[in-house]
């Protein structure tokens, strides 16, 4: 039996979950890891917990030690993520994520849940990778790891040439179901709502119940760091497109 671990990020969205899925159809022991941000909608903590239920996994939870909450990033940086200077998901995926992976002993395959039809960026960058590929961390995230992590760490993405609705299908297909939150209109389920996410996304996140508490956060945070929230173009961060 390949004792190589498969290793899947999973955030509570649909992408993840089908790379999850297709990770336990293959047979070698899988270790699901959720990066904490703590800004997260409650029915996706619920999703998440239904997943490991029903695969009998344990969820391993990665928190970035510094600043263990999005509120608490923002207030140690000093200002809200924008476009460019996207520090939650350096932090909470990247930084928390290779300090796991170092602690991991053994040989790891990580199956990301990254699809080349999200996004022209995304198309340009792995339009002509392919499925069955194993990448090196270098491949993918050039001088982001270590030599002792990306010596025994490869990558796989075996949903790159999947679309949305497939997705869907390898969830409906393995007698799941997903995140309820896409029934109520979102996309993104990963932070809720993300604030590198465009107007429109934000503002359909901030009108429902648990987003009013989400935007009393906001207010707060504008005064603990002097800095007045604002909107982003719309874009995707590596958290909420996994």
């Amino acid at each position: 039996m390949n004792c190589v671990k498969i290793v899947v990020p999973v955030s509570g969205g649909k992408d993840s979950q089908a790379a999850l899925i297709l990770a336990m159809q293959d047979g070698r022991e899988v270790i699901p890891v959720f990066h904490e941000t703590g800004w997260d909608h409650p029915d996706t903590h619920k999703h998440l917990e239904y997943m490991m239920l029903f695969f009998g996994l344990h969820l391993e939870v990665t928190k970035y030690a510094e600043a263990p909450t999005l509120p608490e990033l923002i207030r140690r940086v000093g200002r809200f993520p924008f476009g460019l200077g996207r520090f939650c998901t350096s932090e909470f995926k990247r930084t928390a994520m290779k300090r796991w992976l170092d602690t991991t002993p053994g040989y790891l395959e990580e199956w990301l849940g990254i699809r080349a039809d999200e996004g022209e960026m995304r198309k340009r960058k792995y339009g002509d990778m392919s499925s069955s590929e194993l990448f090196s961390l270098d491949d993918l995230s050039p001088k982001k790891f270590p030599k002792r992590i990306v010596d025994r760490v490869s990558v796989r993405l075996p949903l790159l040439n999947v679309t949305r609705v497939g997705v869907f299908k390898i969830i409906r297909d393995a007698g799941m179901i997903y995140n309820p939150l896409y029934d109520q209109g979102f996309d993104r389920v990963g932070c809720f709502p993300c604030l590198i996410a465009g107007k429109k996304t934000q503002q359909l996140a901030f009108a429902t119940e648990f987003g009013q508490q989400q935007w009393k956060i906001i207010q707060q945070l504008e005064k603990d760091v002097g800095e007045k929230y604002k909107f982003q173009a719309e874009t995707a961060c590596a958290l909420c497109n996994i």
